[in-house]
């Protein structure tokens, strides 16, 4: 089997992350590295093992390689959209770190390139993979829950500002909402196939960081929080902090007209015979636990992923049969859609709509 050509944009903290992962798939090889800082992209190929010849600092440049197939952008947020249009009109395939991109416009501009290409563009948002989320989804589809008419989507961290390229508007477009809330954002639109918002209520601030030293500089939010409304009627609540004078902002869990679900966890009137068959099927045990007349019923015995690896290799199997995408670029816009909503109401201090755009 010919080995899959592959090419990075950008030698940051996350390329490594996808180097680690590369280098123990046979059938890949890295071929070129890019990053405008010439010297930071020589020590990357170096430890890497990738011909210095092939290391550039302009992306368009790069792009003129006909071996290379892949192309792993890694850049920061705002940078995202020149190097995943430019790889994909060049024909190459694309896995794009989250998120999508910092602004709404970029976003679609990505999504109609790939679209427009036919090549793969995949969202590296691993927290998909995990066992719990795709559970989750599986339980949604078989209707146990039956329809989901409330859920809140949450990530906190108490202090765990990143700084670096991560604090700035120039650089990341947003802060706390874009870094890590994107994971659970998505991950319950996923989980919820993907409902369409209409309207989006959102807050956002930075109160603790502009008091914390070395941090002066930032200019991105700490924490976000939205109430967003979707085109079946139902709602998500959505919450994320880097920062935040509590120990939690509480779980993510659905409401169904059936039963409601912490991520694990099934609380019903009794326990569902679409359960019982689905957790067979996935070699998995129900614990119940009679509460309050009715049952809480834990899921056991999910086996655990390895989801930077994972995400990899879904998108190098998807390039070798031709795809699709294992994570759709038009159901990531969402996320896009959502985040420019939370922005643009928590600027006007009122509710704002929203639309999925066609691609």
């Amino acid at each position: 089997m010919d080995k899959i050509k592959v090419a990075v944009v950008g030698t940051g903290g996350i390329a490594n992350h996808h180097m680690g992962v590369y280098s123990k798939i046979e059938d890949i090889q890295v071929i070129a590295v890019c990053d405008i800082f010439k010297d930071k992209a020589m020590n990357f190929a170096e430890r890497w093992g990738v011909p210095k010849k092939n290391v550039f600092t302009n992306y368009k440049k790069m792009m003129e390689m006909d071996e290379i197939q892949t192309v792993s952008v890694c850049t920061f947020n705002q940078a995202h959209r020149g190097p995943t249009v430019a790889a994909l009109e060049a024909g190459k395939h694309v896995l794009c770190e989250k998120p999508m991109a910092a602004k709404l416009s970029d976003a679609v501009a990505m999504a109609k390139a790939a679209k427009a290409s036919g090549k793969i563009l995949h969202i590296a948002i691993h927290s998909r993979y995990q066992p719990h989320i795709v559970m989750a989804r599986k339980i949604v589809d078989e209707g146990i829950l039956g329809d989901v008419y409330y859920c809140e989507s949450v990530g906190c961290r108490r202090r765990g500002v990143p700084g670096g390229t991560f604090i700035h508007k120039k650089t990341a477009g947003f802060g706390a909402i874009v870094d890590i809330g994107v994971y659970n954002m998505h991950d319950t639109l996923f989980t919820l196939n993907y409902p369409k918002p209409v309207t989006v209520s959102g807050y956002a601030c930075d109160y603790i960081s502009r008091n914390t030293p070395g941090l002066e500089t930032m200019d991105v939010e700490e924490f976000g929080a939205a109430w967003v409304r979707f085109e079946d009627g139902s709602i998500m609540v959505f919450k994320i902090s880097w920062a935040v004078h509590a120990d939690s902002l509480g779980n993510s869990y659905y409401l169904g007209k059936k039963a409601g679900m912490t991520y694990g966890t099934i609380y019903a009137d009794s326990v569902p015979k679409e359960l019982e068959k689905l957790a067979e099927s996935e070699g998995c045990t129900l614990k119940v636990e009679p509460r309050d007349n009715m049952v809480n019923i834990r899921i056991e015995g999910l086996k655990p992923v390895d989801v930077w690896d994972k995400q990899v290799r879904e998108f190098i199997k998807a390039v070798r049969e031709g795809g699709p995408s294992p994570i759709d670029p038009q159901k990531v816009l969402i996320t896009n859609v959502i985040m420019d909503g939370i922005s643009r109401s928590a600027q006007k201090g009122k509710e704002v709509n929203v639309q999925v755009p066609e691609i």
